[in-house]
């Protein structure tokens, strides 16, 4: 992103942190926090993070395993499942913050993310882990075949892991279409997330939860999406992740 960019970006949170002033409940999402080693350039340093959870505390909110009031609350997230959540967890375990990690499978134990039995291992300490498909791709590109193994199997495969039944998956790059949507009903998740901004209680083409991106925000872009300010901005997001044309049915 460009600094001009960057700038009137800021400048619309601002403003829809006026205009669409709310103290409501939000999804705040993240790819990594790192310490000493950085594992993805979608990584956010601990000091920053540490600084976000300061300016959420300060706006009057509680970090909460699961949303469960309309106010005052926010539940942190993270994609993809990078090793720079285990590094660090020990801020989680201190913070009391205890995060989704939506994981996909063919990921799992590759270079720089984490291992089956890292992900045991935080997932006894409260860390929650639901699905991001199988492999890590646009899934409206997929054939209905395709999306059996994206949608079906890794569910399965992610639920026997993990002893428990994952009933939620975020979508991988965002990208959606109706057809898939049908796909994912079909295969029983109960809860789809999105990249599009907004409140918790915002549902995005129907039935998914907006989520508001925070992994390079500074402190005082922290604060306008608190107050609402991603709300001038979900439409936008919706346009570039909707895809209306079905390729490979």
């Amino acid at each position: 992103m460009s600094k001009i960019t960057s700038y009137i970006r800021k400048l619309l949170l601002m403003a829809g942190s006026v205009v669409r002033k709310n103290h409501n409940s939000k999804l705040l999402y993240y790819h990594d926090v790192f310490g000493d080693k950085k594992y993805t350039d979608m990584g956010t340093s601990l000091n920053l993070f540490r600084q976000h959870v300061s300016v959420i505390k300060k706006e009057g909110y509680r970090i909460v395993p699961k949303i469960t009031k309309k106010e005052g609350e926010v539940a942190i997230l993270f994609d993809d499942g990078f090793r720079g959540i285990y590094d660090v967890r020990q801020v989680f375990y201190d913070e009391g913050i205890c995060p989704t990690v939506f994981l996909a499978v063919e990921l799992i134990g590759k270079e720089c993310y984490l291992t089956k039995e890292e992900i045991l291992e935080l997932q006894e300490h409260g860390f929650v882990f639901e699905c991001h498909a199988w492999s890590h791709e646009d899934l409206t590109t997929f054939s209905d075949e395709e999306l059996i193994r994206e949608l079906k199997d890794s569910k399965e495969y992610l639920s026997e892991l993990l002893g428990k039944e994952v009933s939620e998956i975020c979508l991988p790059i965002g990208y959606f279409s109706d057809h898939l949507l049908e796909k994912i009903r079909k295969y029983g998740y109960a809860t789809i997330y999105s990249s599009a901004p907004g409140d918790y209680e915002t549902l995005i083409h129907g039935n998914m939860r907006a989520r508001n991106l925070l992994q390079s925000a500074d402190t005082d872009e922290v604060k306008y999406i608190l107050r609402g300010g991603n709300n001038l901005l979900k439409q936008h997001y919706i346009n570039l992740h909707y895809k209306k044309i079905v390729v490979n049915p």
